[in-house]
């Protein structure tokens, strides 16, 4: 026969797993905690495997999270504050662009003797050439990564002759 476990919380850390796994098999309930080496010995993996898992039969969550919640104040996490990758919008290759442009602006004003204007400035003429709209909020951008160039390639101008 297969059990079927589902995970009811997860920490960042071993200690509070470990507490919460064994004041949930005080009251009977078999658990067990998942990814609790990988967290311990590679802790910059954490994120990556989804921190420690504590898992609990099927038939046994709903008790296992009411103890959580009122014994160990767990904080459940509710489904509808769970932000979808569906609601946050993505950039478009324009919009890239022009923040790529003006990053690379302002550090040409750090390190006037790098060719970095000419690429800040390809990018941008790459934008006027593929014609693809730019948000408004960017419009801004390309306006200061222009005259932020032609400052940059004056000043490199003066310095050099």
């Amino acid at each position: 026969m297969v059990n079927n476990f589902l995970t009811v919380a997860t920490f960042t850390n071993a200690p509070e797993a470990n507490l919460a796994k064994q004041r949930l098999e005080a009251e009977g309930i078999s658990c067990l905690l998942l990814n609790e080496s990988t967290v311990n010995v590679a802790w910059h993996l954490s994120v990556a495997v989804g921190w420690i898992k504590l898992q609990v039969a099927q038939e046994n969550v709903d008790f296992a999270k009411s103890i959580l919640v009122s014994e160990l104040d767990y904080q459940p996490v509710d489904d509808s504050d769970m932000v979808e990758d569906d609601d946050i919008p993505s950039l478009s290759w324009a919009d890239k662009t022009v923040d790529r442009a003006f990053i690379t602006a302002v550090i040409s004003l750090l390190f006037i003797f790098l060719p970095i204007q000419i690429y800040s400035l390809w990018l941008l003429l790459c934008l006027l050439i593929s014609r693809q709209p730019i948000s408004d909020n960017r419009r801004i951008k390309v306006m200061v990564a222009f005259l932020v160039d032609l400052v940059s390639l004056f000043l490199l101008w003066k310095i050099l002759f």
